[in-house]
């Protein structure tokens, strides 16, 4: 996984923040990689509180993240129950990574 201790633990104390203690949070992508270069951030949001998984903290959740970890491009998808035969969203929790 290409993200530092220190990334994987900003954007976990973001995600908590933001979605609840018991958030969790997949890496996918080409980021799971370590043999690949570049790439953008790809992280799928799993929250129990689906009323959370807005998009008003969609966007304060990217602005945190970014001001913590840098300007990166980082896409974010919702693990909600209307979006789980999405293929983006099937690839991503097949693939992921959790972060902890």
């Amino acid at each position: 996984m290409r993200l530092t201790q220190n990334e994987i633990d900003r954007i976990r104390s973001t995600a908590s923040r933001i979605y609840g203690e018991d958030v969790r949070v997949f890496l996918f992508g080409s980021r799971t990689d370590d043999s690949a270069r570049g790439g953008d951030i790809d992280l799928l949001i799993d929250s129990p509180s689906a009323e959370r998984m807005t998009f008003d903290n969609k966007i304060t959740f990217l602005v945190e993240v970014k001001k913590a970890i840098g300007d990166r491009k980082i896409d974010v998808l919702y693990n909600k129950a209307e979006l789980q035969d999405e293929p983006v969203i099937v690839h991503a929790k097949r693939t992921g990574i959790p972060l902890q």
